[in-house]
């Protein structure tokens, strides 16, 4: 999906806060689940990529300066994921 893609410390401290694993564990993580065959949608909107995972989080990625940067990591229930992404997609058009 991505060629490389850079996590802030932000990214990573809130992770970390979250599940309670060490540095390298989130990092593989993350890896393993923007896996192409866990992404049900990535919308667009500007520099902005939203990215939706099976199990129900979303990644949002800014370009800058042709690189991607992980900005954050947003874990949601069944039910506000389907909102966010119908959100997320109005609102780019």
């Amino acid at each position: 999906m991505f060629d490389h893609f850079i996590i802030t410390n932000h990214a990573l401290e809130r992770y970390i806060e979250r599940v309670g694993y060490n540095k390298a564990d989130v990092i593989r993580h993350i890896k393993n689940d923007l896996h192409f065959t866990k992404i049900t949608r990535i919308i667009n909107n500007g520099n902005t990529r939203h990215v939706f995972t099976r199990n129900s989080k979303e990644f949002i990625f800014v370009n800058n300066h042709d690189k991607w940067i992980l900005k954050t990591v947003i874990k949601r229930n069944r039910q506000t994921h389907k909102e966010a992404i119908n959100h997320r997609q109005f609102a780019c058009a």
